[in-house]
């Protein structure tokens, strides 16, 4: 009777959970919609407190002229967007009618906070008031891309480029500096051969070239141009913020072309044939593994399910606080960059720790890109299994487990709640 029971919550549980969450999903971003619409004079005071009317002036982006409470005219206030590294940064620039800039707010945008806080807390934007429009903004001394968040400091000086152009092209018949909105540098050159390459590799299963692929991915798309596919460049397409096509060509190349690959192939070959931060693994493993060690699979198993919560999770902090960059939990920045949150830097240590004994540890049990992925690859066979529970064999729940599988165990547990604590850290709870 107990069994009969316990069958049932497994066939009915499960489905009814996935229905809740999905639920959950789409009312929050209902919410966010509603809640983001802001009004435009409060929005404009963020740039000119003593706004009382504004006048909206034409243009390609909004541009308004801003009025006091007496009829006097204050700037002129424009609204410009250009892509960072996570999608679009929206900036509010006001000018003064002989040029200068006098105010420049973010307004909204898609980063990662890590790379967000290193941009403001070198200057930005307050270090572009008091400029001149005809002036190109990166000549002055106090202006400079940021190590570490060179995408982020160009979308932010490109967006107040692109509002000040319009203003002194437009509104004060100025001669302002050349926009240039179109940037593929070397680096997203060498990320589109190895995505070709990749791909070849794959179709005709080369797997001598696979280990040199996977050097070259470390190389390349983790340390050279810092672009591992993360969950919150999926989310930036959920979200629509993706960057602009023409400014950030690479990363539709890498994020969209993936994306379409994977769902036409019905294969994933990003994980296996390019992930920098799984080829890091899998080379400490067969640089350093000296035991043989198999952890016992019913932890893996469960360890694997936990992905789903954390990727629902950060869908759900993402869609709450309209920045698709909160997602991105994943230990490949710190690595890679050396910029992390306490969190994530703690979850790097364990997971090249227990790569000596565990191969792709991080891939294995934890990553939400790999879950997406796999999903995306088989999504008939996929989606009739998360409708469909399987339930875990009994050898598995009565195979008891070692010392060391107790102490994996509890590191996995760890993981988890570090998981949890980037989530919030990014998202700005604590």
């Amino acid at each position: 009777m107990k069994m009969g029971y316990n069958n049932f919550l497994e066939r009915k549980g499960k489905p009814l959970i996935i229905i809740v969450a999905c639920c959950l999903l789409l009312l929050t971003s209902i919410y966010q919609q509603i809640n983001n619409k802001q009004d435009i004079l409060s929005l404009l005071q963020q740039g000119e407190p003593a706004t009382a009317h504004f006048k909206e002036v034409k243009g390609i982006y909004k541009t308004y002229e801003l009025i006091d409470e007496n009829g006097i005219f204050l700037s002129y206030a424009v609204i410009s967007s250009a892509s960072g590294y996570g999608g679009p940064i929206t900036m509010l620039t006001s000018v003064s009618r002989e040029g200068t800039i006098l105010s420049v707010v973010l307004i909204e945008n898609s980063e990662t906070p890590l790379y967000l806080k290193k941009v403001i807390s070198a200057g930005y934007p307050e270090n572009l008031h008091g400029k001149e429009i005809t002036q190109p903004l990166k000549n002055h001394k106090d202006i400079d891309v940021v190590s570490g968040a060179t995408q982020t400091t160009q979308g932010i000086l490109l967006a107040v480029e692109k509002g000040i152009y319009q203003v002194g092209q437009t509104q004060l018949g100025l001669s302002v500096p050349t926009l240039k909105t179109y940037h593929f540098q070397w680096q997203d050159g060498l990320t589109v051969l190895l995505l070709f390459l990749a791909i070849v590799a794959a179709n005709r299963n080369l797997r001598k070239v696979r280990p040199w692929l996977l050097v070259a991915s470390v190389v390349v798309l983790g340390f050279m141009a810092n672009t591992s596919l993360t969950i919150g460049n999926f989310m930036s397409i959920m979200l629509l913020k993706m960057p602009s096509v023409i400014e950030r060509p690479a990363w539709y190349l890498l994020v969209v072309g993936i994306l379409a690959i994977t769902l036409l192939w019905r294969k994933n070959f990003y994980c296996y044939w390019l992930c920098p931060f799984g080829a890091v693994q899998e080379g400490t493993y067969k640089a350093l593994n000296l035991v043989s060690y198999q952890p016992n699979p019913i932890i893996i198993v469960k360890a694997r399910k936990s992905r789903w919560l954390f990727l629902w999770l950060a869908a759900m902090l993402a869609l709450l606080f309209n920045n698709p960059g909160i997602a991105s939990y994943e230990p490949f920045i710190v690595f890679f960059s050396g910029d992390g949150n306490t969190a994530q830097w703690i979850i790097m240590g364990l997971i090249l720790l227990f790569s000596i004994l565990i191969l792709r540890f991080w891939c294995r049990c934890f990553c939400p890109v790999g879950a997406f992925l796999d999903f995306l690859a088989q999504y008939k066979r996929k989606s009739k299994k998360l409708l469909l529970n399987k339930p875990v064999s009994e050898e598995l729940l009565k195979s008891t487990l070692g010392s060391f599988d107790k102490l994996v165990a509890c590191t996995i547990l760890a993981i988890c709640i570090l998981i949890l604590g980037a989530l919030l850290k990014n998202s700005g709870v604590f």
